[in-house]
């Protein structure tokens, strides 16, 4: 009989339809992939040239089970020079991109704990904190996305631990405002919360800046600020990230990776110390989608059964639909009959319902020709 803890969570909904489009790629059929966050650019050559080079001289072996301390100065240098934080290598864990949330519910939510996650959210935060026996606390965003703190405040109890969030947003595309995170600060301060800041898209901001909130001095006792290297530089297959915290924090997550992976892989930190060096590539990707995104912007604009919200940062469309169809049922049934994979609103929260997350990164003539077959589809349901 399988751990009763497994019967709180699911399988991730964007990593399944993407696994049924592969299925049904092998199987010769014409499949537009608007699925998984994964951009389509291979990993620069530089980034792979240095990673092999540090094969070739024999860094194939375990490394520091926190990251190799130089892959850590480098981390903690530039948070500090483009994100404004303190950070020092002691505030550090390199440890691979997802995990990373795994481990700082891991450190910090006991069995019972409440944690608050402002909807439409990642479609991962809810499952990894039930996993370990979290209690989720959604709370709906406002018509622009923006944070309802008079709401969150309703939810807020004794056993309430943490706050989830990500910026840029995944699935919306928003990008919270400095003040609106000096804002949610406050409310953390005053409730003695922690802020989990899952930062992953912060090369990918089209409109609006940048602000972490662990800039906060008041703050950094109380941030765990996630980023890695998967959406900037295309280095999804190297399962590589980083956690910024207070030493407390790192100390005990390096425990758990001691504990479990042992240390992230050696080449890929090699890998990760050269990207770290590029600050072209993210500029270069940043142009790309942000192209892309004004192609989505407006074909959906110009659809009569689609409707969006343009999205400030990363690579995703969140899509209002006009048909009678729950958003599991139109998705479903969109990969069906058309060969569509797009992620069901619902995935993402309650306040999902209704819509789709669509990734744009894609080449152009899929957004187009896929955009187009969007259209049909609906028409032919509605």
């Amino acid at each position: 009989m399988l751990a009763s803890r497994l019967a709180a969570i699911g399988e991730s909904k964007s990593v399944s339809a993407s696994n049924r489009a592969a299925e049904m790629k092998r199987a010769g059929k014409k499949v537009f992939n608007f699925g998984i966050g994964e951009p389509d650019f291979d990993t620069p050559s530089g980034i792979i040239e240095a990673a092999f080079e540090a094969a070739r001289h024999g860094k194939t072996h375990y490394t520091p089970s926190a990251g190799i301390p130089e892959l850590r100065e480098a981390v903690a240098l530039k948070e500090k020079q483009f994100n404004r934080i303190d950070a020092k290598a002691g505030n550090v864990l390199i440890t691979p991109t997802k995990f990373a949330i795994n481990i700082a519910v891991m450190v910090l939510v006991n069995p019972g704990d409440e944690v608050i996650i402002p909807e439409p959210y990642y479609l991962s935060y809810p499952d990894i904190v039930r996993l370990y026996g979290g209690k989720v606390l959604t709370v709906r965003t406002d018509s622009n996305y923006d944070l309802d703190l008079d709401a969150m405040e309703k939810l807020v109890t004794p056993r309430t631990r943490m706050i989830i969030l990500s910026n840029p947003t995944n699935p919306t595309g928003k990008v919270y405002t400095e003040k609106s995170l000096r804002s949610l600060a406050d409310f953390a301060i005053k409730h003695n919360l922690y802020l989990l800041s899952d930062e992953i898209y912060e090369d990918l901001i089209y409109e609006g800046s940048m602000f972490s909130p662990a800039s906060i001095p008041e703050m950094f006792e109380r941030t765990i600020t996630l980023s890695g290297f998967s959406k900037s530089y295309a280095m999804t297959g190297w399962r590589l990230g980083y956690m910024v915290a207070p030493e407390q924090i790192i100390k005990a997550g390096n425990k758990v990776q001691q504990q479990t992976i042992t240390c992230a892989t050696s080449i890929s930190q090699y890998g990760a110390l050269a990207a770290l060096k590029d600050r072209e590539t993210p500029r270069k990707f940043l142009e790309t989608f942000r192209k892309r995104r004004d192609i989505v912007l407006e074909l959906i604009s110009n659809s009569s059964n689609m409707h969006m919200r343009k999205p400030e940062g990363a690579f995703y469309a969140f899509v209002k639909y006009d048909a009678d169809l729950n958003s599991e049922d139109f998705c479903e049934n969109a990969l069906e009959s058309s060969g569509i994979v797009i992620t069901p609103g619902s995935a993402f929260g309650n306040q999902g319902e209704g819509h789709f997350r669509l990734s744009f990164a894609t080449d152009e003539a899929t957004i187009r020709e896929g955009i187009s077959a969007l259209e049909e589809f609906i028409r032919k349901i509605g």
